[in-house]
């Protein structure tokens, strides 16, 4: 479906796909399944601060589980302030995601189990039994995506055809979705 749609600028642009609301939730939710690693930013004061980390989005569950370091300082910045941004790129196919909401922090052991994998395995190499695991369970309000096209030379021409003739280049779809 080709549509027009109003950019945050009050331009137009040519959307390749229109999505409902729903077909747009269930990309932000694709999307975090298919890139998992993010960043993580908290606030500290009046600083932002992000770190990577390796995402398990859960629909059914209606969050994105993380497991984390107690030693770290995001745990005692979320405990504070439980406000909270994931950002997610995949350039390659320059794909962004950014979801806004509130982290919790856990010690359930059940699902510290239950999350554990073999990669976790090269931050706690005690295991998941080491007492400096902590679950961080992210509770999304809000998403805005941007799905570009993958062809670093489409958007090179996409920009200059738009410098020529004056017009927003389509470079994709850009859409605010909410989650909560």
């Amino acid at each position: 479906m080709i549509a027009a749609a109003q950019t945050s600028k009050g331009a137009f642009a040519m959307d390749r796909t229109l999505r409902t609301t729903t077909e747009a939730i269930d990309h932000v939710w694709k999307m975090m399944d298919d890139i998992r690693t993010c960043m993580l930013v908290t606030k500290h004061g009046l600083a932002l601060r992000g770190r990577p980390m390796h995402a398990m989005p859960s629909r059914e569950e209606g969050c994105i589980w993380f497991l984390s370091d107690r030693r770290g300082h995001k745990e005692e910045e979320l405990e504070r302030d439980p406000q909270g941004a994931l950002i997610f790129a995949h350039p390659g196919r320059n794909d962004y995601l950014s979801v806004s909401g509130e982290t919790e922090v856990s010690v359930d052991r059940a699902k510290i189990d239950e999350l554990w994998n073999d990669a976790a395995r090269a931050f706690w190499p005690e295991g998941k039994a080491d007492p400096n695991i902590c679950v961080l369970r992210f509770l999304p309000e809000d998403a805005e995506y941007w799905d570009g096209p993958s062809s670093s030379v489409l958007i090179a021409l996409k920009m200059a055809t738009a410098r020529m003739t004056g017009e927003t280049p389509d470079l994709g779809e850009s859409r605010k979705v909410p989650l909560g």
